[in-house]
């Protein structure tokens, strides 16, 4: 049987905001006598980052051990600055987003961080389309693990089957489709339109 959709859930990262290295982190990786990609692995394929977003950390703890890892205990202000600095406006996709907050509830699900929410609520005004807004690190769970997404149904008072999630990674998708949601599979350079409509929603 076919469900109508009624619920929404958006990624964040490479969703409604691009990812990429800013100028902040080039020069701190310039800085820090460190290759870019050298630096950035450092930083994000590191297994305490996943803690970090599970919320096993505050973040006066993890940057003070970020910082011993990159040898950078006198540059932890710039080191904070430079972890946001990652960040940059997609507004074709929010502007689709607040089409469809017209006429569906539409919530996030990110794995992600204090430091980066902070960061993001207060430079885009587009979160309060969002309700809920489920961030890993506030429900010590991170995607692809199944309490993340049934937490997510939970607050939203969404059935599986008659909800939609969108994300950029595949892996991501896996858990969600298992339990009856409806998925997209959504790469940077993919059309958040096109591929709604094959979804069986109209964007606009």
């Amino acid at each position: 049987m076919n469900h109508p959709i009624t619920h929404i859930f958006f990624d964040v990262g490479n969703i409604l905001v691009g990812l990429r290295a800013g100028e902040k982190l080039r020069a701190l990786a310039e800085f820090s006598g460190q290759d870019l990609t050298a630096f950035c692995e450092k930083i994000w394929s590191h297994e305490r980052v996943h803690d970090y977003e599970r919320g096993l950390h505050t973040c006066d703890e993890y940057f003070t051990l970020l910082a011993e890892e990159l040898d950078l205990q006198n540059a932890q202000p710039r080191l904070r600055e430079a972890f946001c600095d990652i960040f940059y406006p997609l507004p074709e996709r929010v502007e689709i987003a607040r089409n469809l907050a017209s006429r569906y509830s539409l919530g996030l699900i990110s794995n992600t961080c204090a430091v980066h929410i902070q960061h993001l609520e207060s430079l885009y005004d587009f979160f309060p389309l969002f309700h809920p807004r489920i961030y890993s690190h506030q429900v010590g769970s991170r995607k692809p693990h199944p309490e993340i997404y049934e937490k997510a149904l939970a607050e939203a008072g969404a059935k599986a089957e008659k909800t939609l999630f969108i994300d950029d990674l595949a892996e991501n998708l896996k858990t969600p489709a298992r339990l009856g949601w409806k998925t997209i599979h959504l790469p940077p350079q993919a059309d958040l339109a096109t591929a709604l409509h094959k979804a069986g929603v109209t964007p606009l």
